[in-house]
């Protein structure tokens, strides 16, 4: 047998016990189901008014589970739900996970990696993706989004890009180091292009929803259903909240990631930007769970790719397997899962901005091209 058809066989092995695996583990949590019915519910109540309406939303979301989530996204993706909102329950929740299951293979097409067979095989060892699917959450839309608009923009195509990163406003608080890096980059239309694209949703949604929705959308954001679980969120606020002036601690670490994104997208390959940007915005988001723990499969490629010391690989190697992931979600182990997650994006963030300034030789040049040709490559 040819070693090309071996190493195929190989892979699609892995591939299948990886997915029955971890989806055996995202189906079998207690939550399943949950955020799509937040979606839905707040699909039915789109116009109404009463979308952020917390009473309300508990109403509608009762017929359809035992979970209640606060609807925490912009009126727009509401009305864009809408559709599947006027399905039955269990058809609405099917075509959500298929359009989810598509958005996480566009990922795994479209992100630049040398090696795509390992890419594939990380997704489907991925915990973030099964608890996603089984969940309805939208992070794997955010991660295509993010994907298309970094390949169209590595095209030239700037104003198409910007209008495909605007539509990651759906999760604007794992966003911001996409701003950060099309502003280290220069990419002036881009950034036009995603103001006008969010102008027209907040324009959309204020005259479906009332011009008032932000301030109901903040109001409801209050709420201690809205963050229940700081101490299991992967990400700087979760890292420092139990700490001694833990508020300044995570400022200066946002503001130092931050930094680190900039030096990182003028200086590096435009791929090590896209994944600084990434992992930049999930560590300084201030509400991120398990399945956002996604946003680190490109993460991951990377870190691969590079000259990293032996137990670095190994940190690599155990962020693959389901491990800190069912560990996060456990009360006694998230604390090792935590530091584990969010100190490894730190570390990544801190390799690649030294080897954007050059501090370190042998890293620049082991960083995979952004280019259509890498897809060939393995």
């Amino acid at each position: 047998m040819p070693d090309h058809a071996r190493n195929w066989r190989l892979t699609l092995a892995i591939c299948l016990i990886g997915a029955c695996v971890c989806l055996g583990i995202g189906f079998t949590v207690p939550e399943r189901g949950g955020d799509f019915t937040e979606f839905y519910a707040a699909g039915k109540l789109a116009g109404s008014g009463q979308m952020y309406d917390w009473e309300r939303v508990q109403q509608v979301e009762r017929l359809y589970g035992n979970i209640e989530v606060p609807f925490g996204r912009v009126p727009f993706y509401a009305i864009l739900f809408k559709p599947i909102a006027a399905l039955p329950h269990v058809w609405g929740r099917g075509v959500w996970m298929l359009i989810n299951a598509l958005a996480l293979g566009a990922f795994a097409m479209l992100w630049p990696v040398a090696r795509r067979d390992w890419l594939a095989m990380s997704l489907c060892w991925s915990v973030p993706a099964a608890l996603l699917l089984s969940t309805g959450q939208d992070t794997a839309l955010f991660l295509a989004f993010a994907a298309l608009g970094f390949r169209l923009l590595e095209a030239d195509r700037e104003i198409a890009a910007g209008l495909v990163f605007s539509l990651c406003a759906a999760k604007f608080h794992l966003a911001l180091g996409i701003p950060v890096y099309l502003l280290a980059r220069g990419k002036w239309n881009t950034i036009t292009a995603a103001g006008a694209g969010g102008l027209m949703q907040f324009g959309i949604s204020g005259a479906v929803e009332g011009w008032d929705w932000l301030l109901r959308l903040l109001g409801l954001a209050r709420i201690s259903e809205f963050s229940p679980a700081v101490p299991k969120m992967p990400n700087l606020y979760g890292l420092t909240h139990w700490l001694p002036f833990g508020l300044g601690v995570e400022a200066l670490l946002t503001v130092a990631v931050l930094v680190a994104v900039w030096v990182i997208a003028r200086r590096s390959t435009p791929a090590a930007g896209a994944t600084a940007a990434v992992i930049g915005g999930l560590l300084v988001s201030h509400h991120a769970y398990v399945y956002d723990a996604l946003l680190l499969l490109p993460a991951l490629a990377l870190a691969w790719e590079l000259m990293l010391p032996e137990p670095a690989r190994y940190w690599v190697l155990l962020l693959w397997t389901p491990i800190p992931y069912v560990a996060l979600m456990a009360d006694r182990l998230a604390a090792f899962a935590q530091a584990s997650i969010s100190l490894f994006c730190l570390a990544l963030v801190g390799v690649l901005a030294a080897g954007g300034l050059g501090a370190r030789a042998g890293v620049r040049g082991t960083l995979p091209r952004m280019t259509p040709a890498v897809e060939g490559e393995g």
